[in-house]
């Protein structure tokens, strides 16, 4: 496994810890789909570690990234049944139907939403990594552009329907943080 590179990026480095730790991986091969590309060149540093993934991103805003990339709403896009083995949301799900970037659809609850769809792309075995502000002793809020969740809000809006694989609380971030950065799997295949 090839260890990726520093970034100066908060959330980026939560995924670059679980990657180099060997928390995760992808199959030879793997199709990975990154929510929320146009934020972080995540794509360059995968490839550069791994070229043999197929990346597709997706994003509202406009953006070029080595990978395939959508320019679409992750709410109502239309991937075909399970073809991702992996997904990947670096500091994304928190944002989802907020309206904040270029004016993105708004839902109070796309971010609940964007990870029940996430369920139906995933192939067996697959996996979701995401990272999200996390307070531990609450309150659950809703910012202008990002969402902060307690343990009863993290457990009603992102995981409810999904099995922890591994969880990390990441109390000295900066800015939004701290964070929690986690990697799920469907909790039943006949769920989706």
């Amino acid at each position: 496994m090839n260890r990726l590179y520093e970034t100066q990026d908060l959330c980026a480095g939560f995924w670059r810890d679980v990657w180099n730790a060997g928390i995760v991986t992808f199959p030879q091969g793997a199709h990975v789909l990154e929510i929320g590309c146009a934020e972080d060149d995540w794509q360059t540093a995968m490839l550069a570690a791994r070229p043999d993934l197929s990346i597709t991103g997706i994003d509202w805003r406009e953006i070029a990234r080595p990978g395939t990339v959508i320019r679409a709403d992750v709410l109502t896009w239309d991937f075909t049944l399970r073809p991702f083995d992996a997904i990947v949301a670096v500091s994304t799900i928190e944002h989802i139907g907020l309206g904040s970037y270029d004016s993105d659809p708004l839902d109070e609850d796309g971010d609940t939403h964007c990870v029940q769809r996430c369920k139906q792309w995933l192939k067996p075995g697959g996996w979701l990594y995401l990272d999200v502000p996390y307070r531990p002793n609450g309150p659950y809020s809703v910012n202008s552009n990002f969402r902060a969740y307690d343990e009863p809000a993290l457990q009603s809006r992102l995981l409810r329907g999904w099995r922890e694989r591994y969880r990390h609380v990441i109390a000295d971030a900066v800015g939004d943080g701290p964070y929690i950065s986690l990697v799920l799997e469907p909790a039943s295949w006949a769920c989706c």
